[in-house]
């Protein structure tokens, strides 16, 4: 599955106003909610969270791409959030998040799951793409963009 395929405009998030992490994940996690018609998203986050614990999710160069699997959800779905002062993510190049991708699948999604996780990475390791899509004027721009890269 595509990156471009995953996300929609009503995904996007162009100005995160988040103060830290965990407030970035529940405004992405609105945005994704309200596509899935879910109306408690805690658990969501709550498996988010439990990623987190793990391993922070930031892949350096500006990027995190928090994920989860959940029962509630029967597709992969994607929200972008764009943080322009950069939040504070546990990179481990040590620079703040300006691009969080959160990604959303069934437990049973496992191929188009890993598919948009790989995706993701390897897109916005080129800096000319996140130069692209933090200069975006639009979210319809955004996935353009990312469908103008992403290789078949």
């Amino acid at each position: 599955m595509k990156l471009a395929d995953a996300l929609d405009c009503d995904r996007v998030v162009l100005d995160l106003s988040a103060g830290d992490k965990v407030a970035a994940l529940r405004q992405l996690l609105g945005v994704a909610g309200a596509t899935l018609e879910l109306t408690d998203t805690a658990p969501l986050l709550q498996r988010v969270l439990d990623r987190e614990a793990i391993c922070s999710t930031a892949v350096n160069w500006g990027v995190a791409i928090p994920h989860a699997r959940s029962p509630e959800i029967d597709v992969v779905v994607a929200s972008l959030g764009i943080h322009r002062a950069g939040l504070d993510y546990g990179s481990p190049d040590g620079e703040p998040v300006h691009l969080i991708f959160l990604v959303l699948s069934s437990e049973i999604a496992t191929p188009a799951y890993l598919s948009v996780l790989g995706r993701t990475a390897r897109i916005f390791h080129r800096e000319e793409m996140r130069r692209r899509v933090l200069d975006a004027a639009s979210p319809a721009d955004i996935i353009r963009a990312i469908a103008d890269e992403e290789p078949a």
